[in-house]
């Protein structure tokens, strides 16, 4: 007897589940909505849980989050192909040449996406044994492709890392990074303008490519690049919005430009999660001469930049007053 509800609800599932895994792991544009939703309650778990046992949990949140991504890969796969095998029972038999029951029947289908063979319970159709072949072949491409998307994951982390640090080195407030970048030679400030330049690009295609690295954090505020992109955003708003810094202003254009479009790939994921904008005063600021307060504007493209900025710290499980201490 022939149960076409197992069948359409087995191809719908695997149908979804292969365009996700395929497109999230191949197609270098980020996540669909399947592996987002997935990812974006896990780490909203981790976060709860990381308000009560303390920051450490948050070292191994993306960790976390690529395994329950995985782990919701293999298990979907896995009811789809069982509800397949669920549309003809009797085309299953066990080892005692019987119908396969519906344990059996599930014990095959991970036995078989494993790659190691049928078990005792064979296919004895011609529509199951084609069936079976298949998800062999997937079963390898699915373990194979996996491996080598979370090797580029780990990749696009320590370059996550590596920025961040490279920031650091300007300075770990807002008013050391400006101190820094004015009292550096000018052919040293122009290599580290455009060496820096040049990963904040590499790194926005990374967040495009792997949305997943929102979720690595690190326990400490140097590899933080949250807090020390604010650093920098922040740092570059009071050298272009000061009337004394119209030189240097010009040299860092470049490099602001490379923010512009990090923050337009953060802005749909981050500008909305809140609207809290800090209410700092530039003037008042510990700065060096040169740079006149009164020419500071906080008009609403700044105020934009920062909700963005501030969920970014907030997904980190930060605040702003870990960028001006």
């Amino acid at each position: 007897m022939y149960n076409y509800t197992c069948l359409v609800a087995g191809v719908v599932i695997l149908a979804i589940v292969f365009f996700d895994f395929f497109y999230t792991t191949l197609s270098g544009s980020g996540f669909t909505f399947l592996t987002r939703t997935c990812a974006s309650l896990t780490h909203k778990i981790i976060l709860l849980v990381a308000k009560v046992t303390g920051r450490k949990l948050l070292s191994i949140s993306g960790m976390l989050v690529n395994l329950v991504i995985l782990a919701m890969w293999v298990l979907l796969v896995w009811a789809g192909l069982f509800l397949v095998y669920s549309f003809h029972p009797s085309g299953i038999l066990n080892s005692n040449d019987q119908v396969a029951t519906s344990i059996q029947r599930l014990y095959m289908s991970g036995y078989v996406l494993s790659t190691l063979g049928m078990g005792d319970v064979k296919p004895v159709t011609p529509l199951f044994e084609v069936i079976t072949s298949f998800f062999s072949f997937f079963g390898f491409a699915f373990f194979t492709t996996s491996m080598t998307y979370l090797l580029s994951v780990s990749s696009a982390v320590i370059q996550k890392r590596s920025l961040a640090l490279s920031i650091r080195n300007f300075g770990k407030t807002p008013m050391q990074a400006v101190n820094s970048l004015m009292r550096m030679d000018n052919n040293l400030r122009c290599y580290q303008l455009s060496s820096l330049q040049s990963m904040i690009n590499k790194h926005s295609n990374f967040y495009q490519a792997y949305p997943v690295l929102h979720y690595y954090h690190h326990m400490g505020v140097d590899a933080s690049l949250a807090v020390n992109v604010a650093v920098l955003d922040e740092a570059l708003s009071i050298i272009m919005h000061s009337e004394g810094s119209t030189e240097l202003g010009r040299e860092v254009e470049s490099l602001r430009a490379a923010l512009d479009d990090l923050l337009e790939h953060l802005k749909n994921r981050f500008e909305e999660e809140t609207d809290y904008t800090p209410d700092i005063n530039w003037a008042s600021l510990d700065l060096p001469q040169g740079l006149v307060g009164n020419g500071f504007s906080t008009g609403d493209n700044l105020k934009q930049r920062r909700r963005i900025l501030g969920g970014l710290l907030r997904n980190e499980g930060r605040t702003w007053d870990e960028v001006y201490t």
